[in-house]
């Protein structure tokens, strides 16, 4: 195991910004200090307004080999306490946008030296100045064309706000979530809007139940960015009567390669992207969203700096500012500190947040097992599970290796090693491996056991549910709030631990993703079967599926399974509506010629559809969503209406 970091130094220096400003630091956690000239420069002076977009620049000298890496904090006007933007990795710059409220925030950039167990920091004070000066709300362009910042007047302690918005000419009202009045002016990202369109905008003071609104002002949203390639998009099926319109907003997830999260409205309107090619994994209610991007870390874990794939895990708001953002190789020091010994590979396919406040990511890690195992002739490198619980500010609390509770035998109920998955990784001459499989560490090729690619807290017993792809099992780990055995409960599928009441053969699904149950219950199931078996044996399509489980008795009775009209060898999702129809999105429908087909198909219980959009690009989705809004969403990695 490695060496810890050893503590920082408690002191700092504190001084107004500057553009650019040079703050020397000298402190140390060692004996001798290694790391001096610590600078954090911004590329404008302060003080500024609310909106304005601050790149912070970090530079560090080191008697030491290396690698330097930075943390960049922000301390909030009235706060107490520091929040993590970007935990340590290699980038020497950061983009900050102060969006909250006017005030003095703190800003502070801490420099070490992993391997050397040295470290340095400094904290910046940085002036925000406020949009609005009086009673007249204004709305302001932000990075992203279709997202504005609205600012309003101070409003009472105790009262709660929400922005109304309307296209000009228009009827249909949309509106943000509400939010509890603070001290200082009130900021909020408008989101949702179509390009190059005129909106009317204004703010809804609600206090002990009677709501006053402000006075009307106007936002022109910007043009679609030229330098993206969006993809067709078209409506095969359009909204109808039978059509869920308290869900009008199409989300969806398009990850590499040259795709990125795009939402339109149920006419196929483009209203939300956001430009980076990330693979979006869940919309946060009150407008942000939960990614796993490409990019470097600390160069210290198992890949160095020079593996980017999938090594992000980040917190993104609407107009595109990173909120909260960490990496493999920093999540690997934690994981090791807690007792973890294998390598971890790279996040993948979920993250979610909870509803306190923390945020739980699928990862991977890999272990040789001997001889013999799965058939092997050889020692094997076995790709296994990883959940991650992060707190609020991305550090490591605990986790769930699948390494620790597997058997050797199919007997009882747990993962049996010698139950091999279907995908074997094997890497190509520059060492990478294809999309499905992570980075092989130890010895190619390495065989992909479970490939978790979903994941449930239930809160009725605080347990946890996955969706185990290569098992074609759905399973309920004993996790009780970390204090469970993390061993299974059951496992739903082929070879599993329920029957289905009158067949002794019944139509499991294969190669399934975004396993989820409803009304945060453990009654009624639903899943994107992508039927890879059954494909494989007769060309099946992939299916839309709801079961409904009997936990006690350990029966499970398919109430739909329904044929999508397409197959979509992996990727998809799941999810039931207000009106009580279902979703089905097939993520990655091949067409040939390096094109990809997507569809969303919204269906009755019965198996109708009452309405389709697809797309048509290079991109696959992921995932994919029908939203309230922008600003809904629902917690705990539940699928279930909003």
């Amino acid at each position: 195991m490695r060496q810890l970091l050893k503590p920082f130094s408690s002191c700092s220096r504190s001084l107004y910004a500057l553009a650019p400003i040079f703050i020397f630091a000298g402190l140390s956690s060692s004996l001798y200090a290694t790391i001096t000239n610590v600078e954090l420069r911004t590329s404008v002076h302060s003080p500024q307004l609310l909106g304005t977009t601050v790149v912070l620049n970090a530079s560090a000298t080191d008697s030491d080999p290396g690698p330097l890496t930075y943390k960049w904090e922000v301390q909030n006007p009235g706060s107490t306490s520091f929040s993590t933007m970007r935990d340590f990795d290699l980038l020497t710059e950061f983009t900050w946008v102060p969006n909250y409220v006017e005030g003095t925030y703190q800003l502070r950039l801490t420099a070490r030296d992993y391997l050397a167990g040295t470290s340095a920091q400094v904290v910046v004070n940085y002036v925000v100045n406020p949009l609005v000066t009086g009673t007249q709300p204004v709305a302001v362009a932000t990075a992203n064309p279709l997202v504005a910042l609205f600012s309003a007047p101070n409003c009472p302690a105790g009262s709660t706000m929400t922005i109304y918005y309307k296209l000009q000419g228009s009827s249909a009202q949309n509106t943000t979530d509400a939010r509890a009045c603070h001290t200082g002016t009130q900021n909020f990202y408008v989101a949702g809007m179509m390009p190059s369109k005129t909106y009317v905008m204004t703010y809804a003071v609600t206090t002990s139940g009677t709501t006053t609104k402000g006075p009307l002002i106007s936002f022109t949203t910007g043009p679609l960015t030229t330098s993206l390639t969006f993809p067709t998009l078209s409506v095969p099926i359009p909204p109808s009567s039978g059509t869920d319109s308290t869900n009008p907003v199409v989300l969806g997830g398009y990850p590499d390669p040259g795709g990125f999260p795009l939402a339109t409205d149920l006419e196929g309107n483009i209203i939300y992207y956001y430009p980076d090619a990330v693979q979006l994994t869940r919309p946060v209610p009150g407008g942000t969203m939960l990614a796993l991007p490409s990019g470097k870390g600390t160069g210290t874990g198992v890949w160095g700096p020079n593996v980017t794939r999938q090594q992000i895990v980040r917190e993104y708001d609407l107009a595109g500012n990173t909120l909260h953002e960490t990496n493999c190789d920093r999540v690997y020091e934690q994981l090791e500190a807690l007792g973890m010994t294998d390598p971890l590979g790279r996040f993948n396919h979920d993250a979610i947040r909870l509803s306190n406040g923390q945020t739980v990511v699928l990862g991977d890690e890999q272990r040789i097992f001997p001889a013999g195992t799965q058939g092997s002739t050889a020692p094997l490198d076995i790709i296994g599970s990883l959940i991650i619980f992060l707190d609020d500010n991305f550090q490591v609390l605990t986790y769930w290796s699948a390494f620790d509770h597997y058997c050797t035998t199919s007997t009882g109920i747990c993962l049996d090693i010698n139950r091999p998955g279907d995908e074997d990784c094997v890497t190509n001459s520059q060492g990478l491996t294809p999309g499905g499989c992570p980075p092989v560490l130890l010895s190619s090729p390495a065989n992909d056991w479970t490939h978790n690619n979903s994941i449930e807290f239930l809160t009725a017993d605080n347990d946890l549910l996955a969706s185990l792809r290569n098992q074609n099992w759905i399973v309920k780990i004993d996790w009780n709030n970390g204090t469970g055995t993390g061993g299974l409960l059951w496992r739903l599928g082929t070879d599993g631990d329920f029957t289905v009441p009158g067949t002794s053969s019944p139509d499991w699904f294969s190669g399934q993703h975004d396993a989820g149950f409803v009304d945060n219950g453990e009654t009624i199931l639903m899943l994107f079967n992508n039927n890879v078996d059954a494909h494989a044996h007769s060309g099946a399509n992939s299916h839309g599926q709801v079961w409904t489980l009997n936990t006690t008795n350990l029966t499970a009775t398919p109430t739909l399974d329904q044929d999508v009209g397409s197959y979509s060898p992996s990727l998809g999702s799941a999810e039931l509506l207000n009106n009580g129809d279902y979703v089905f999105v097939s993520g990655n429908i091949q067409l040939g010629h390096n094109s990809i087909e997507v569809q969303n198909t919204e269906m009755t219980t019965s198996g109708v559809t009452n309405y389709q959009f697809q797309s048509i690009g290079v991109s696959p989705a992921y995932r994919g969503w029908r939203l309230t809004s922008l600003y809904s969403a629902t917690l705990d990695g539940s699928s279930g209406p909003e």
